[in-house]
Protein backbone atom coordinates (compact mmCIF):
# COMPACT_ATOMS: atom_id res chain seq x y z
CA UNK A 1 0.00 0.00 0.00
CA UNK A 2 2.88 2.43 0.82
CA UNK A 3 4.62 1.89 -2.51
CA UNK A 4 0.95 3.04 -4.17
CA UNK A 5 1.18 6.64 -2.27
CA UNK A 6 4.74 7.09 -2.38
CA UNK A 7 6.23 9.41 -5.41
CA UNK A 8 7.05 8.13 -8.51
CA UNK A 9 10.44 7.48 -8.63
CA UNK A 10 12.67 9.42 -11.62
CA UNK A 11 14.53 7.28 -13.92
CA UNK A 12 17.82 8.55 -12.50
CA UNK A 13 16.83 7.68 -9.16
CA UNK A 14 15.54 4.07 -10.02
CA UNK A 15 18.66 3.34 -12.54
CA UNK A 16 21.00 4.53 -9.70
CA UNK A 17 18.52 2.30 -7.00
CA UNK A 18 19.18 -0.87 -9.02
CA UNK A 19 22.84 -0.41 -9.46
CA UNK A 20 23.43 -0.22 -6.14
CA UNK A 21 21.00 -2.82 -5.66
CA UNK A 22 23.59 -5.01 -7.96
CA UNK A 23 27.02 -3.94 -6.36
CA UNK A 24 25.14 -5.10 -2.96
CA UNK A 25 23.81 -8.16 -4.39
CA UNK A 26 27.62 -8.45 -6.29
CA UNK A 27 29.59 -8.15 -2.79
CA UNK A 28 27.44 -10.83 -0.99
CA UNK A 29 28.34 -12.93 -3.81
CA UNK A 30 31.68 -12.72 -3.54
CA UNK A 31 31.62 -13.39 0.18
CA UNK A 32 29.54 -16.51 -0.85
CA UNK A 33 32.40 -17.80 -3.09
CA UNK A 34 35.12 -16.50 -0.60
CA UNK A 35 33.31 -18.55 2.26
CA UNK A 36 33.18 -21.44 0.06
CA UNK A 37 36.43 -21.51 -0.73
CA UNK A 38 37.38 -21.84 2.50
CA UNK A 39 34.58 -24.47 3.60
CA UNK A 40 37.04 -26.30 0.65
CA UNK A 41 39.87 -25.50 1.63
CA UNK A 42 39.15 -27.03 5.19
CA UNK A 43 37.19 -29.82 3.85
CA UNK A 44 40.34 -30.70 1.62
CA UNK A 45 42.76 -30.47 4.73
CA UNK A 46 40.47 -32.62 6.44
CA UNK A 47 40.57 -35.40 3.58
CA UNK A 48 44.10 -34.94 3.65
CA UNK A 49 44.95 -35.15 7.68
CA UNK A 50 42.26 -38.51 7.48
CA UNK A 51 44.25 -40.59 4.86
CA UNK A 52 47.38 -39.54 6.52
CA UNK A 53 45.89 -41.02 9.32
CA UNK A 54 45.06 -43.84 7.91
CA UNK A 55 48.47 -44.82 6.03
CA UNK A 56 49.82 -44.26 9.48
CA UNK A 57 47.36 -46.94 11.47
CA UNK A 58 48.09 -49.02 8.27
CA UNK A 59 51.96 -48.97 8.77
CA UNK A 60 51.37 -49.20 12.44
CA UNK A 61 49.20 -52.81 12.09
CA UNK A 62 51.22 -53.57 9.39
CA UNK A 63 54.45 -53.67 12.04
CA UNK A 64 51.84 -55.52 14.72
CA UNK A 65 51.61 -58.20 12.25
CA UNK A 66 55.11 -58.56 11.68
CA UNK A 67 56.16 -58.49 14.71
CA UNK A 68 53.66 -61.21 16.56
CA UNK A 69 54.69 -63.07 13.25
CA UNK A 70 58.59 -63.32 14.50
CA UNK A 71 57.64 -64.15 17.77
CA UNK A 72 57.43 -61.41 19.56
CA UNK A 73 61.54 -60.49 18.44
CA UNK A 74 62.12 -57.67 16.48
CA UNK A 75 62.10 -57.73 12.76
CA UNK A 76 65.38 -56.69 11.06
CA UNK A 77 65.35 -55.13 7.88
CA UNK A 78 67.26 -56.79 5.11
CA UNK A 79 69.48 -54.47 2.90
Amino acid sequence: MADLLSMPKSRRQREEQEAELSAYTARWLELADAALSATEKAAKALEIARQEQERIRNDIQRRLHNYAKAGGRRVKKVS
